[in-house]
């Protein structure tokens, strides 16, 4: 037998570099090993040894151009289908050869692997992806060639349990067709969780993965077989994660005494508006200005340096320019300081040099014990206690309203912007915390410290990102044990800039979706629009939560029926039919009215809104509701009145949620919006609020069951 004129090298000696892909045949004895279901396969270099090869196999088989060189197979021509004979096979296997060397010339062949063809049946991808924060993912999803384009898949943060292979599968848009549809038997779901598990183990036992591809798996037969194995090596770094002692933070959220490093009489300048905030809003504790150039600021008695202060200083605010502040952390040691905010800029966002100054002024911190806020924050707002410790533009507010709410920002100008959007709003915060360059204490730390803290009912949280995920992990327990509920809105959507992928697995399980799938596994809540951040957090600050997802509907129009019902379908909120409360409720509506859920008084309330709390009365005490959405309309004072007192007394007297939405102008309606107002009772503008507002009341309740 002639053999191919291009000669066919070994390279299995080749070093595998960080971010090479395994040939498959290399990856394949890997998944073999674990006892996956690998598709029957050899690697041949030689014509003779393909032959010999297929023999043993047996035809029908696949021809795959092995080479470390060339990644995409299919692209270069190097795989070649349903070979039904020994001259079919030798023609295939030069012809790879020759396609190998016009697609890249210097491409090391390793041989040519030959493998069983699969029978046809229902194609699913499996693949891994590690990624930098949160480490393996697990994806599962309808595979094949149009794996990209569909983008029908689930993902879960590994190790993975039978419930999240359970659940995974059940969110594919594919899970009629794994459990049969039309007569066609589906897969075996056994198999499936065979593979899942075995998974777990590889990444355990060989956590330099980067991404792996098996794609397609075909499931036919009862059984399921690998056909196609890409895996990335990448490098294995340990998290590291050093024990945090936050003992000290009760000095900046609480201080008894501040020493403002930088006031200034000037309140033009950042360091005058921080000591004005502070002193306008009432802070009751010591205070000391350091200015060399001032003798008092608004009536305090001013310091040239921080030494000089003659008592005791927990909290340093230092509000000076950055190469000033390595000398005022020294005087923060010298003087026993706990805690200090830095509003400085000009460190690790400018770039190297900065992130030089950042290093230095830590390290002196460590020295003395010290935990830092900062560089580049606008500081803390503690509404609750009057401490303003802050300079955004916010605290220009004439309302600055006292609440239950904790929020953290990792932007300070976004956070600044949300803060007094929701005072106008009428939401009231605990705390508001500027973290910035998180140089030491870390979204992750006040997320803990508010955990814990009695002020704080709700904890809401502007994310561009994870420093460290063990201590996110550690405080997001916390806060679920503490049944305050986490709220995260995460930036960074978009795709842009990040690093091409060459695996089916890295393109569809982009960064963005790891991170949804992370703050799940966490107990957090993602929020997903920028406006519901206010709407969500002010009703669990109020809110009951519902034991499951039947929601009850009560509206005065037969549009605002439909479009709620609408919008409850498309976030899976069941609107179930009523039993006896429909007939209890055909006594108290007119005759063309509508007594089935959703629940139509007309406008006839209007005239009798007493009838309106019976009908409220009767559908929260059904027990085949969970809670109930009220959509109001057009209603205006007095009747509005009466109708707000009476969602206010229901609320009280029963234990499910009831969130409420009026579409109405506040304009003739002032003495309603008045009452809610006093009664810190949230309404919300729109049906697509008042629904969304519910489903995370829903989520966060089906959450709390799953920690249990």
């Amino acid at each position: 037998m002639r053999e191919s004129k291009i000669a066919v090298e070994k390279n299995d000696s080749k070093k595998v570099e960080p971010g090479t892909f395994l040939m498959e045949y290399e990856g394949a004895k890997i998944l073999g090993s674990l006892g996956l279901p690998i598709a029957k396969s050899a690697l041949a270099t030689t014509k003779d040894e393909a032959v010999k090869k297929a023999e043993e196999i047996g035809y029908p088989l696949v021809l795959k151009g092995m080479s470390r060189d060339i990644i995409h197979k299919t692209e270069a021509g190097i795989v070649k289908l349903n070979i039904r004979n020994e001259k079919e096979l030798l023609e295939k296997f030069e012809e790879i050869i020759a396609n190998a060397s016009s697609y890249k010339r210097d491409a090391v062949m390793a041989g040519v692997l030959i493998q069983e063809m699969a029978p046809k049946g229902i194609e699913l991808i499996f693949g891994i992806k590690k990624d930098p924060t949160f480490g393996h993912q697990l994806v599962i999803g309808y595979g094949g060639t149009l794996v990209e384009i569909m983008k029908d898949f689930s993902m879960r943060m590994m190790p993975v349990s039978l419930n999240d292979i359970e659940e995974m599968i059940k969110e594919l848009k594919a899970f009629p067709i794994l459990e049969g549809y039309r007569g066609q038997s589906g897969i075996n779901k056994s198999m499936l969780y065979s593979i899942c598990l075995s998974l777990n183990d590889l990444v355990e036992a060989r956590p330099e993965i980067e991404e792996l591809d098996l794609n397609p798996v075909i499931f036919a037969n009862n059984e399921a077989i690998i056909c196609d194995v890409r895996i990335s090596i990448g490098e294995h770094l340990g998290v590291e994660s050093s024990p945090r002692d936050l003992s000290n933070l009760k000095y900046m959220i609480n201080p008894q005494s501040i020493a403002v490093v930088g006031a200034s009489t000037n309140e033009k300048k950042n360091g005058g508006r921080l000591f004005r905030y502070i002193v306008e809003n009432g802070y009751n504790g010591k205070l000391y200005p350091i200015n060399p150039g001032a003798d008092n600021i608004k009536g305090f008695k001013a310091y040239p340096s921080l030494t000089e202060v003659p008592e005791e200083v927990e909290l340093a605010c230092i509000i000076v320019g950055a190469n000033h502040v390595p000398k005022v952390m020294e005087e923060c040691v010298q003087k026993g300081v706990k805690a200090a905010i830095i509003y400085s800029s000009g460190f690790s966002e400018i770039g190297e040099e900065g992130r030089k100054l950042q290093n230095q002024i830590i390290e002196i911190a460590k020295r003395g014990n010290i935990r830092v806020l900062g560089p580049n924050s606008i500081g803390i707002a503690s509404p609750g206690k009057n401490i303003y410790t802050a300079f955004g533009a916010a605290l220009e507010s004439k309302v600055k309203v006292p609440g239950n709410i904790g929020f953290i920002s990792q932007s300070g100008a976004m956070g600044s912007a949300l803060l007094s959007r929701a005072w106008d709003q009428g939401a009231g915060f605990s705390r508001w915390v500027s973290v910035a360059n998180e140089a030491d204490l870390s979204t992750s730390d006040f997320i803990e410290l508010l955990a814990t803290d009695e002020e704080t009912k709700v904890i809401s949280i502007f994310m561009e990102g994870i420093k460290d995920v063990r201590s996110f992990q550690k405080a997001a327990k916390k806060a679920i044990e503490n049944q305050k509920p986490l709220l995260v809105f995460k930036t960074g959507r978009s795709s842009i800039g990040q690093k091409a992928v060459q695996s089916h697995t890295g393109s569809i399980a982009g960064d963005d979706a790891v991170y949804s799938v992370a703050l799940k596994k966490y107990g957090a809540l993602r929020i997903e629009q920028l406006d519901e951040m206010i709407d969500v957090s002010r009703a669990f600050n109020v809110q009951k939560l519902p034991n499951g997802r039947r929601i009850g509907v009560l509206t005065a129009s037969g549009g605002a029926c439909s479009v709620i019902a609408d919008l409850c379908s498309e976030k899976g909120l069941e609107v179930p039919e009523l039993t006896e409360a429909s007939d209890k409720i055909q006594e108290y509506i007119p005759p063309f009215g509508s007594a089935v859920n959703p629940i139509d008084v007309t406008a006839e309330v209007i005239a009798k809104p007493e009838m309106f709390k019976k009908v409220l009365e009767i559908l929260v005490q059904d027990q085949n509701l969970d809670g109930i959405i009220v959509m109001l309309t057009t209603n205006a004072d007095p009747g509005a009145v009466v109708i707000a007192q009476a969602i206010v007394d229901v609320f009280r007297q029963h234990d499910k949620p009831i969130v409420v939405g009026r579409l109405g102008a506040d304009s003739i309606a002032p003495q309603a919006m008045a009452l809610y107002q006093k009664e810190n009772f949230p309404v919300y503008s729109s049906p697509e609020r008042v629904v969304s507002v519910m489903n995370y009341l829903v989520k966060y309740s089906e959450l709390l069951k799953k920690q249990q």
